[in-house]
């Protein structure tokens, strides 16, 4: 158990394969009070970070005032997380839809993805998004050019769309143009 005034940091390192330019966001969460914070700092062209602007930030920033983070992963510019409520959000690059919006328009702050309540998980990679809900169910949205959301073609997703019936995926990873999912069972897909 943490001590009073500690801290809990979750990290989301993004090299944008941008070569020396690279964007972190961080979930800090008070553990006394339990508030989770999101603070970010680095590469913001695509206003990624969610400040609401296009300024690089040279020291960690308080994105917004919401103490309610949960996770949150960032791709090649742009980053999705889910709330405690289990709610999906994004903000930054949208050029292939990998927000989940329905649209390709950037966003600038933390945008809410839907009113599903029920994202378990969800990590992202270069222009691709991938998540699990908390029925097991997987989806995936954004750029495919070579498969990587599993949809059976390579015609790019705005919005979460599912993959597959199964209801048993356990765990998620994305590359650069591919995406690699775990079952309950130990199979690795």
């Amino acid at each position: 158990l943490a001590a009073a005034g500690e801290y809990a940091v979750t990290l989301s390192v993004s090299d944008g394969d941008l070569g020396d330019e690279a964007m972190i966001s961080w979930i800090v969460t008070e553990v006394e009070t339990g508030e989770a914070a999101l603070w970010a700092w680095g590469w913001n062209e695509a206003e990624q970070l969610g400040d609401g602007t296009d300024t690089n930030r040279l020291v960690p920033t308080r994105i917004g005032s919401d103490t309610d983070w949960a996770t949150i992963t960032a791709g090649n510019s742009h980053t999705v997380a889910i709330k405690t409520d289990g709610t999906l959000w994004a903000w930054g690059d949208n050029r292939y839809g990998q927000l989940g919006d329905g649209t390709t328009t950037d966003r600038a702050v933390p945008t809410q993805i839907g009113s599903d309540a029920d994202w378990a998980t969800v990590v992202s990679h270069s222009f691709h998004t991938v998540a699990i809900k908390t029925d097991g169910t997987l989806w995936a949205w954004g750029q495919n050019t070579n498969g990587e959301l599993g949809v059976g073609t390579t015609t790019q997703r705005l919005l979460p769309t599912p993959i597959g019936d199964d209801t048993d995926w356990a765990a998620i990873t994305a590359g650069t143009y591919h995406t690699v999912a775990v079952k309950t069972n130990g199979t690795l897909w």
